[in-house]
């Protein structure tokens, strides 16, 4: 197990002499000593990816050898990259048996760690800690030269405003830092600061809520239902705050999220009711909460991931983690056979957290900072027209981003109602990751306090960013990607191709590409072919993807039916996407408006043309085309010729310097793995990779950063601690999941690390995060990500994060004056538990449930409930918005109905489990107007995102009403993750508390995001990727090729890429092709995406019939996307309004053609 306190030792004296006598030789001087660390094998496996990574081509190999790429990269990540931080329990704790549901704290689910991912837990590492003492450059002058938007800049079809409002939907979710509201003063102790009040777990924290107090204000107590309005959007109280699990810092693209979810909560309750007539309230609630997770966390998984990084090499390996290479049919039918490879992630016998306590990491949290993907203003749609051409909405009027957030934004998408939302979000283009594309609004914005109430100060959003990420200790990005495995730039002319960005970056660095910090060298990297974001980015995501769910017992051990119900679990694996949620919920609406096979693309995107070649037998289309044949044939000679001369001479040869040390702690094995994955990555054609290649890369480097990118933070139990039997569902607060650390996950436990924190002390504010955030992150011009994403896609990683991460934070966030102890923590659950909608606590889970028939409460309007104070009813209502809210809502009514469907399908069965649900919404659609092409509803208003945020968004929401809201963020692209495309309103923008309250001050959430990261010692871009044994970047040309963003980096950060800010390198960083984030922070989803679920108990060992019911296991296996969720709630409006595959592409995109060519056996274009 790798601890900060006790670092990962040489694999042996004979292993470190082969690593001296060969490997150095081949491998990049900054990896030596990284290689030197690890066994023979790993050191030799590094070799190859470092080799692939020099020839740049791992995304281009067909998918099997692609595959292959990546899974060797994951091995050595998650033998490398898991970094614990603060005290590990040991023994068995407890016994799951006793939690065979979620907890709203997260707790108890994994056995031998109780609370292991819970609430509080500290944030991990991927890569040890950076000292930033030396700030610089000014973070102010890094946000402004090479973030703030001067151009808006969007990810085309491939993404949506609800896919821009899924990823913050998930955000609230599993992360937020413990900290006061000062944020810009930052004198909070580290210890406080690292923990997270939110959950790891993909529990659905984000409409339940990641305590108890916030799970019982959005709880009916009656039929187990969540509180939602009669309007299918968020409720609020008397301040205008929406009822749900997670408010602060929100807007109308998540509690449109958080309100969808919620409604499928409460949906899974009306079935399971049905089904089991004598399941009590708590039994109903329990079960439907597990049920609603598990599509959430499926959604997320196979949905939402595979239209953000949109290629078939990750279509192959997200659905892999899900069913194994053997596939849907072959489990649905036999059941999980053989390992994690074949049978997949979930579903294992137990969970797996590769000896490092499941938490969510500070890169994971830096490379999550994509407020570029949110436009300047929603495009409100005219659902009321006939749709146009692809089911297109004609537009309406323009609503700024700002009037959407907050209580602003509840009241706003409330006069828009959810479907003219999602429809409007859904046919909306997203913004693209990208330099100079982060919103100039969210460089004067006003954040929220964790009630949800706006706090006095304004943030430079995009400046406090790349100060984050320094303050935190976040590697810079040459020092991040060296962390990763990966090659550092030597020059900007490694990182991007953009003249522009080049001079940018010089002017901001000067030469010194050492201090490009991290946000700014994700944002300016160029990015994979597909990736909406950076490879760099990618690579935790390769690590944390896989770790939410393998860390998870209910997506492992308890992933079952006598765990979800038979009922509940036929839900599951009936549901493969959104589009599933938005038909189950509104059919008409996505049968009008959405042409796209994806709700996260935008909706009037063709649906994708059929392809006869398996899928691990595909190339892409890229290795296709003579010159790149030729070229990469090439390289691939030269790579063979490399790895022959490995007989007799040194690994470090063939390796970066930056991994030698890391290569030298590497097993022999995995020396060998990373050798592979290492040569891979030079080649840069692991995305080009037919896909079972690909599949076998990702695998590979999965592998890789499960040994070594799982840092422990605080302390964990040993021996088992409690009897899984006991808890056979998800507890509140997230405990009783892992069996022998009952704490695992849960509400409160720290945050891990996927690499080990560097000390950013000096570095606090150099560059300036003002700086940064407006010089690189600050949107220009809106950038959307085309028919890719949608606002529901946008909506739903908000949602997603409303689930798993939050920090501790006091209210004066920029004065940090908690203990890091505590803002290391988690208030949110690391599990995929669905906090987002039952809460991570037992107080937020009684608020949200109706405690009757297990169902959750939810308005009669299918959106939120909303109290008093007008927070909504849901598990997670801090920051949240009308994108996270309507997506809440959508799971809260899928937990109602599983409720429903358990209850009919078999009476006198005790409850025990829990479910997810928690989403939002975004632009206008005239749903009243007959479908356009590709049934796209006309457009109607543009509703500023502002006022679809916190309060006021959910006062908006519930004037606009589900059906609206969610066909409006359908149809509406999200904003791409790149440079320039931050939303200027997040840089004003007033956050909120944990009960949906606004804070008294202003944040720049730009500038936030970048000190955040420094803050936390999450090393900047460079040192971010070497932590993920991703070849670092040695200029800003190996970053991007865009010149207008090497300028800008230039500018902000002068020559020293070390400094690249991790949050702007991964918006710079260039896409792989079908990727809307960075290869970088895609590594990190590689790492956690399968964590999450391998992790949990849930989806492994207690993912079966008896804990689910026969009734909910056969939901989960029968649901598949979000689209099975609405299209289970609202049939008319997905078969109206849905043109697409995906509910999280753009809506009017046009479904994939039929593809006959087996997935494995699929090369990328």
């Amino acid at each position: 197990m790798n601890t900060i306190a006790e670092p990962v030792q040489g694999a042996g004296v004979d292993d470190k002499n082969l690593s001296r006598a060969s490997l150095h030789r081949f491998i990049h001087q900054d990896f030596h000593e990284a290689v030197d660390r690890m066994t023979i094998i790993d050191a030799f496996l590094f070799l190859i990816v470092h080799s692939i990574d020099k020839l740049g081509i791992w995304h281009r190999l067909p998918v099997f050898l692609g595959l292959l790429y990546l899974a060797v990269r994951r091995h050595l990540h998650q033998e490398y990259n898991l970094f614990n931080v603060g005290r590990t329990p040991t023994g068995v704790r407890y016994n799951p048996a006793d939690y065979p549901y979620r907890t709203a704290d997260g707790k108890y689910n994994e056995p031998f760690n109780e609370g292991a991912g819970s609430q509080g837990t500290f944030f991990g590492r991927n890569i040890l800690p950076v000292n930033q003492k030396d700030m610089k450059p000014d973070p102010m002058v890094v946000a402004t030269k090479l973030l703030a938007r001067k151009k808006f800049i969007d990810t085309g079809k491939q993404f949506n405003m609800i896919a821009a409002s899924w990823i913050q939907f998930m955000i609230h979710d599993w992360i937020d830092h413990m900290e006061e509201t000062q944020q810009i003063e930052l004198v909070a102790p580290k210890e406080v600061a690292n923990q997270c009040p939110l959950k790891s777990f993909k529990d659905g924290s984000a409409i339940y809520g990641s305590n108890e107090k916030t799970l019982h204000k959005v709880r009916t107590f009656k039929d187990g239902k969540l509180k939602i309005s009669e309007d299918g959007l968020l409720l609020h109280d008397q301040d205008g705050i929406a009822v749900s699990g997670d408010v602060r810092n929100s807007w109308a693209g998540v509690s449109i999220l958080q309100a969808l979810f919620i409604k499928e909560h409460n949906a899974v309750c009306d079935t399971l009711k049905r089904e089991y007539r004598n399941l009590g309230d708590e039994e109903l609630y329990r079960h439907a909460r597990l049920v609603t997770s598990a599509v959430i966390a499926k959604v997320h998984t196979i949905d939402w991931t595979v239209e953000l990084l949109k290629t078939d090499t990750l279509l192959a390996g997200m659905r892999g983690n899900w069913y194994g290479l053997l596939g849907k049919s072959f489990k649905d039918k036999f059941g999980h056979v053989g390992g994690a490879i074949l049978g997949g992630v979930v579903g294992l016998k137990k969970p797996e957290n590769h000896g490092v306590p499941y938490s969510l990491t500070e890169e994971f949290v830096s490379v999550y900072r994509m407020h570029s993907l949110l436009p300047d203003h929603l495009q409100l749609r005219d659902i009321s027209a006939a749709p146009g051409s692809h089911k297109s909405p004609p537009s309406a009027e323009k609503i700024p981003m700002p009037s959407l957030i907050g209580r602003v934004g509840e009241k706003t998408s409330s006069g828009i109602g959810f479907v003219k939302l999602m429809v409007s979000m859904g046919h909306q283009a997203s913004g693209a990751l990208e330099p100079w594309n982060y919103p100039v609004w969210l460089r004067d914005v006003v954040a929220q306090d964790v009630e949800g109430m706006d706090r006095p100060d304004h943030v430079d959003l995009a400046a406090l960013e790349v100060y984050r990420d320094r303050e935190r200790n976040v590697a810079r990005y040459n020092e991040f990607r060296r962390g990763l495995l990966m090659i550092p730039i030597s020059k900007w002319g490694d990182l991007t191709d953009d003249q522009e960005v080049i001079e940018a970056l010089q002017e901001v660095y000067g030469d010194e590409v050492e201090e490009l910090d991290l946000l700014v060298g994700l944002m300016a990297e160029k990015k994979i072919t597909g990736f909406a974001i950076s490879e760099t980015a990618f690579i935790i995501f390769l690590i944390m993807a896989t770790r939410r769910l393998e860390s998870d017992r209910f997506f492992t051990s308890n992933f079952n039916e006598e765990t979800y119900t038979k009922k509940g679990f036929e839900w599951v694996k009936t549901t493969e996407s959104l589009k599933d949620v938005l038909d189950r919920h509104y059919p008409e609406m996505t049968a009008k408006w959405m042409n796209s096979a994806s709700a996260f693309s935008v909706w009037d995107s063709p649906p994708p043309s059929p392809n006869r070649i398996p899928l691990l037998f595909r190339v892409p289309k890229s290795l296709l085309q003579a010159n790149t044949v030729s070229r990469d044939q090439a390289k691939m000679f030269r790579l063979a010729e490399m790895i022959k001369k490995l007989s007799g001479a040194s690994l470090h040869r063939f390796i970066h310097q930056d991994f030698h040390e890391a290569v030298d702690r590497m097993t022999i094995i995995d020396a060998f793995l990373f050798l592979i994955v290492h040569s891979i990555d030079k080649l840069g054609i692991w995305h080009r990779l037919p896909v079972f290649l690909g599949l076998l890369y990702l695998s590979v480097r999965r592998h890789l950063h499960q040994e070594y990118n799982l840092f422990n933070v605080g302390r964990t139990p040993t021996g088992v601690r409690y009897n899984p039997a006991d808890y056979p569902y998800r507890t509140a607060d997230g405990k009783y999941n892992e069996p022998f650390n009952e704490g695992a996950g849960s509400q409160g436990t720290f945050f891990g690390r996927n690499i080990l924190p560097v000390n950013q002390k000096a570095m606090l504010k150099k560059p300036d995060p003002m700086v940064v955030a407006t010089k690189l992150l600050a949107r220009k011009k809106f950038i959307d990500t085309g028919k890719q994403f949608n606002m529901i896609a946008a909506s739903w990683i908000q949602f997603m994060i409303h689930d798993w991460i939050d920090h501790m934070e006091e209210t004066q966030q920029i004065e940090l004056v908690a203990p890091k102890e505590v803002a290391n923590q988690c208030p949110l659950k690391s599990f995929k538990d669905g906090s987002a909608i039952y809460g991570s606590n037992e107080k937020r889970l009684h608020k949200v449930r109706t405690f009757k028939d297990g169902k959750l409460k939810i308005s009669e309007d299918g959106l939120l409930l909303h109290d008093q104070d007008g927070i909504a009813v849901s598990g997670d209502v801090r920051n949240s918005w009308a994108g996270v809210s309507i997506l809440q809502a959508l799971f809260i009514k899928e937990h109602n109905a599983v409720c429903d469907t358990l209850k009919v399908w078999i009476a006198g069965e005790k409850f025990q489990g829990q479910v997810w649900s928690c989403w939002r919404s975004d632009l206008g659609r005239d749903i009243s107007a007959a479908p356009g092409s590709n049934k796209s509803p006309p457009s109607a208003e543009k509703i500023p995102l502002p006022s679809l945020i916190g309060r006021v968004g959910e006062k908006t929401s519930s004037g606009i009403g589900f059906i609206k809201l969610m066909v409006s963020m359908g149809h509406q692209a999200s904003g791409a993750l790149e440079p320039w495309n931050y939303p200027m309103w997040l840089r004003d923008l007033v956050a909120q508390d944990v009960e949906g309250m606004d804070r008294p001050d202003h944040v720049d959430l730009a500038a936030l995001e970048v000190y955040r990261d420094r803050e936390r010692n999450v090393a900047r871009y460079n040192e971010f990727r070497r932590g993920l044994l991703m070849i670092p970047i040695s200029k800003w040309e190996d970053l991007t090729d865009d010149q207008e963003v090497i300028e800008a980096l230039q500018e902000v950060y002068g020559d020293e890429v070390e400094e690249l800010d991790i949050l702007v390198g991964l918006m710079a960083e260039k896409k792989i092709t079908g990727f809307a984030i960075s290869e970088t922070a895609f590594i990190i989803f590689l790492i956690m995406a399968t964590r999450r679920l391998e992790s949990d108990r849930f989806f492994t060992s207690n993912f079966n019939e008896e804990t689910y019911t026969k009734k909910g296991f056969e939901w989960v296996n029968t649901t598949e996307s979000l689209k099975d969720v609405l299209d289970r709630h609202y049939p008319e409006m997905t078969a109206k309004w849905m043109n697409s595959a995906s509910a999280f592409s753009v809506w009017d995109s046009p479904p994939p053609s039929p593809n006959h060519i087996p997935l494995l056996f699929r090369v990328p274009k």
